[in-house]
């Protein structure tokens, strides 16, 4: 039981480490997004991909950040739930989160 909990804590630390380092990336290519402006659909595909890639991108870091951890919140809560037997129900939702994302950076997008 220990076992199966100290690897979950450990997936989670592996996320939470690769996320910070993409942060990094994803600055770089935020300061290079700054001087022209991002096409619509490519922030859609972005968020599709990552939700919150495409906020992001488009310069707004929080928004995006936000989107992610909402993101990974629900496979988390999946995760845990997946225990009682109704986690399934819950990573259902992780796809509906993307797809709201893209449609959000979408808006975004046409709106500069």
């Amino acid at each position: 039981m220990m076992r199966g909990i100290l690897s979950k804590v450990a997936i989670i630390l592996v996320v939470i480490l690769a996320v910070q380092a993409l942060m990094g990336t994803f600055a770089m290519a935020a300061e290079a997004q700054q001087a022209q402006k991002l096409d619509p659909m490519l922030a859609a595909v972005a968020s599709l991909i990552l939700p919150g890639l495409g906020q992001y991108l488009l310069g707004d870091q929080s928004k995006g950040l936000n989107h992610l951890l909402i993101y990974i919140g629900i496979y988390v809560v999946g995760t845990v739930l997946s225990y009682v037997g109704i986690g399934f129900i819950i990573w259902a939702l992780a796809p509906l989160w993307a797809i709201y994302s893209a449609i959000d950076a979408y808006n975004m997008a046409s709106a500069k």
